[in-house]
């Protein structure tokens, strides 16, 4: 199946599908900027968490963001910031966005993470790793989204690469 029919059919019930015809999946709003956030947004965001600039990326998160991935469980936006600024003083960490579904009140996103650990962090929230160790994953995520604002982030590991 074609990774963006994966994306929408795996999150359909989150983007307002209009219908499933012959194996292919119509979707409403799909890759256009509808939202509260739309693509040119979502990309900014996306530059300025690779920049390790924490203003610059944060701006999008609502105070009472809700973010479920693989790391952690955090909510607010001090809890997230906390956890990305100790995973940024550990590892250089780069996403790079394979596909984007924009919705009325979400975004769903098929990125590649890619992790270099500047140091070894044996209690790395999701394993081990060693210096100069590299890991890429690929992973679904969900962002609902209110105002202009992330409110949710929910986060799946889909493959190491």
């Amino acid at each position: 199946m074609e990774r963006r029919l994966l994306v929408t059919a795996l999150l359909s019930g989150s983007i307002g599908l209009a219908a499933r015809n012959g194996g292919a999946v119509a979707a409403t709003h799909c890759g256009m900027p509808t939202g509260d956030l739309g693509e040119h947004d979502f990309r900014s965001y996306i530059a300025a968490f690779n920049r390790s600039d924490f203003r610059g990326f944060s701006k999008y998160y609502a105070d009472n963001v809700e973010f479920e991935g693989r790391g952690g469980h955090f909510r607010g936006r001090a809890e997230v910031l906390a956890f990305y600024r100790e995973v940024k003083s550990r590892m250089r960490e780069t996403i790079t966005i394979n596909d984007l579904i924009v919705g009325d009140s979400d975004i769903t996103a098929d990125l590649v993470t890619e992790l270099v650990a500047y140091r070894d962090w044996p209690e790395f929230p999701t394993g081990p790793i060693k210096k100069d160790e590299v890991i890429v994953s690929e992973n679904f995520v969900w962002y609902e989204m209110k105002k202009g604002k992330f409110t949710h982030i929910r986060s799946a590991g889909y493959r190491r690469l």
